[in-house]
Formats: structure tokens, C-alpha cells, sequence
């Protein structure tokens, strides 16, 4: 095993380590710099689109074994990939007439409501903004073949005796906690009012013209890519988390019910299960990938000469929603990282200090996007929305417990350092 260093040393090894990776490769062995991580990638752009600052570090653990980390390279981007699903489900919303502050129970297809608040409904807007009253109940994640209207019905196969309701002192509407369930009901509206399933819904309307080769649980991404997949780990050479093996394309993985594991897609009917291709987070793209979603949503949703997302949907999206109140808490803020959140977006407030979010240093009210953390990938794509600078970085082999922590914000010492680099750059 590498010696361990202290968070200062940490973090200063990483710093160093990317500062003279320029736009080649920085080393084959970031954990032997810099423990306990595996790889390390980012890419910055200053508000001209121009390169500001592309490096990659470490090594890939994946289905063809080691190999030095690249930025083509997919993964599993975690929670970002409920921001890249928002940015599709707005303009939908928008041609279909969907009402964000109605209830959302006719669009998800059965009566949606808190036990505490029946006669509150749960609306679009709070499912978007986390502050629907909604938890991940012990069910999570409700699998294939089984409709995610269980967790919600009294009774029902998944409703776990109301595990998936907060406490009745956080109305639906009046409290933020960030919660899963609420982008499986997400993806689900998706569904129901496109006639096709999310994952296919995705790729017609973003992936698509985009010329992205990218897709939520692997869907629709070439075999070619999938022979590139980096899996996740908790510590350098650890065992994979997730994506240790891919299946082949077309194949689509699934959380499957133990009563009947030989259902397939065929076997999923449209609208029935948000869950089933994991809006919340199971998006597979790599870094180049994340660089380009970055450059769109910075250009207000053009790209090439086209307007792929309106721009009124990228606007509901970074416009604040909820904003932490520490004189009268409102919410969870995930030890202080969680300050503001629009419409799947974060919007960071700017408050410094170590249990602060100026996680961009002075400005960072300005910066929007979305932090991924899964399986031992940190993610982080994000763009200024001010002077349209850009940034996306991902980090492999975090550990799950006693993290290194940053000196001055609520992130990692190795995500302060990337970040530290690129706006230095």
C-alpha cells in the first residue's frame, strides 16, 4: 500500500501533479501520488470555448483490464445524470402543457401524496427541487417488473410501512432533502407523456442530435465504447463497484426482483417504473462527453448552429428554487455543499468557509451544474453562467468513509484541487 499523507499533502500532491499535465498525460500511477485515488481527469474552458486546462491522471479498472485513464473513456457519472434528465423533461413540460405547480399525481400515473399532507399536492417543481417530502424508501430501487406505484399505494408491495415519506414536520413543499426517488418520478412523467420509454426519450431528443454515443444504464452506447468502460472502485486495484463487467450491446443492465430475474426490456412497460434505467444516476458518458453537455448548457443550448435545448428550460433550470435559511433551517445541505438548487441544478450561494459551498472561491454564485458522487466516482460538470467559462472533471477511487476533506468548502481535498487548478489555469 502507498504511505498515507495528511489532507494538506493530499492535496498539494494532486495540485502539483495536474499543473504539469498541461494537455498530456500527468501519470500512469495518480495512487501512488496521491492516495488514495485512482485517476483523475478534468477539462476547464475559458469563456471563449478555448482549452484552459485538460489533464488526465491514473489508472482505468475496467473489463479490459488496467489501463491508463483517458477522457473517452466512459463511466458512471452518478448524480449529474439527473441534471442532464431535467434538461430534457423542461422542454417537454413546455410543448405538452405539463403544469410544474400542479400536482403531479395524474402525470406520474396514481395518486401521489404525502400521508401527513393529503390535501397538498406534490407538484412537478418539488420533484425537480428536491423539496417534495419524498425519501428513498428501504425498497430503493424499485426493480424491473414491478411498478414503482408500490412505494406509494398503502399497502402496496414497496410502500415499506411509509419509508418513503419524510417526517410530517418537512411538508411537501417547505423543505430540501435530496432524494432518488424524486428523478425516478421524473423519468416516469418523462415516459408518460412522450409514449416512449426514458431512455429512449434521451437519446432522441439530447444524445441524439448531439452526436453523443452515450446512455443511461448503457443504453443505445456502441459496443466500441463499452469495450472502454471504467469501472468504479473505492481504493486503486480495489474490487469494482459497478461496470466490472458490461454487457454486451444492445444489452441494457437492471435491477431485477429476486422472484423473477430473467425479465428483460421487452418485459417493462412505458410508464410503469421510473427506476428501471436510473434517471438519478446511471448515466454512462465520459470526461470528452461531459466537456460537450458543458459547452451546450454554457451556450444557453446551442450547438452548431442549432438550438438543441430552449433556452427558457436552461434558465427554469439555474434559477433558484430553494436557498438555504441557516436562521431558520429549511433543509439538508449534505455537511453545507447543498446551499441552493434550482430545477436539477445546483446553484451554489457562495458561503465560504470549510462547511461552505464557495466551492468556485469568490464568484462561485455564479457558476451552475451538478456534483455526481457514486460507487467511488466524484463528478462534477459545471459552467459559468456570468462569463460562460466551462468545467468538468471525475475522480476515481474514493473511498466510502474518511474522505479527505478540503480546506475551504464542503468538498474533497482532490475535487478542491482539481477545481483549484482549472480556475488558476
Amino acid at each position: 500500500m502507498p504511505p498515507t499523507l495528511d489532507r494538506r499533502a493530499l492535496t498539494a500532491a494532486l495540485a502539483s501533479l495536474l499543473a504539469t499535465a498541461g494537455t498530456a498525460r500527468a501519470s500512469r500511477d495518480l495512487a501512488g501520488v496521491v492516495p488514495p485515488m485512482a485517476s483523475a481527469g478534468i477539462i476547464a474552458r475559458r469563456r471563449d470555448g478555448s482549452s484552459a486546462l485538460q489533464a488526465v491522471a491514473g489508472d482505468a479498472f475496467g473489463p479490459a483490464g488496467v489501463r491508463p485513464f483517458a477522457p473517452d473513456q466512459p463511466f458512471r457519472v452518478a448524480s449529474v445524470s439527473k441534471m442532464v434528465a431535467a434538461s430534457v423533461f423542461l422542454p417537454l413540460a413546455a410543448r405538452t402543457g405539463l403544469d410544474l405547480d400542479g400536482d403531479a399525481s395524474g402525470p406520474v400515473g396514481f395518486r401521489l401524496r404525502h400521508p401527513a399532507w393529503p390535501d397538498r399536492p406534490i407538484t412537478p417543481r418539488m420533484l425537480l427541487s428536491h423539496t417534495s417530502g419524498l425519501r428513498n424508501g428501504p425498497s430503493y430501487p424499485v426493480p424491473l417488473g414491478h411498478r414503482l406505484a408500490e412505494a406509494f399505494e398503502p399497502g402496496g408491495r414497496h410502500d415499506d410501512n411509509g419509508g418513503w415519506f419524510g417526517p410530517a414536520e418537512h411538508a411537501p413543499g417547505a423543505w430540501f432533502t435530496y432524494a432518488d426517488v424524486n428523478f425516478a418520478l421524473i423519468a416516469q412523467i418523462i415516459e408518460r407523456a412522450s409514449g416512449e420509454r426514458f431512455d429512449l426519450h434521451m437519446r432522441r431528443a439530447l444524445f441524439a442530435p448531439l452526436g453523443l454515443d452515450i446512455g443511461y444504464n448503457w443504453s443505445g452506447v456502441s459496443q466500441a465504447k463499452r469495450d472502454r468502460a471504467t469501472a468504479a472502485v473505492h481504493e486503486p486495484g480495489g474490487a469494482p463497484q459497478v461496470d466490472g463487467t458490461v454487457p454486451p450491446y444492445p444489452q441494457t443492465p437492471f435491477t431485477r426482483p429476486a422472484d423473477a430475474p430473467g425479465l428483460d426490456a421487452a418485459d417493462y412497460r412505458v410508464g410503469d417504473n421510473g427506476f428501471v434505467f436510473s434517471p438519478q444516476g446511471g448515466l454512462r458518458l465520459s470526461l470528452s462527453d461531459m466537456d460537450l453537455l458543458a459547452r451546450l448548457y454554457a451556450a444557453g443550448g446551442r450547438w452548431k448552429g442549432a438550438q438543441i435545448i430552449p433556452r427558457a428550460a436552461l434558465e427554469a433550470m439555474q434559477t433558484r428554487t430553494w436557498t438555504y435559511d441557516p436562521a431558520a433551517p429549511n433543509g439538508e445541505t449534505d455537511n453545507g455543499l447543498l446551499q441552493s438548487y434550482g430545477l436539477g441544478c445546483e446553484a451554489p450561494v457562495g458561503r465560504p468557509g470549510p462547511g461552505g459551498d464557495a466551492v468556485f472561491g469568490k464568484g462561485s454564485d455564479d457558476w451552475r451544474g451538478h456534483f455526481g458522487d457514486a460507487y467511488g466516482w466524484i463528478t462534477g460538470l459545471f459552467w459559468n453562467r456570468r462569463d460562460g467559462r466551462t468545467l468538468v472533471y471525475a475522480l476515481n477511487g474514493m473511498p466510502a468513509m474518511d474522505r479527505p476533506k478540503a480546506l475551504t468548502s464542503s468538498l474533497t481535498a482532490p475535487e478542491e484541487a482539481l477545481i483549484g487548478q482549472a480556475l488558476h489555469a
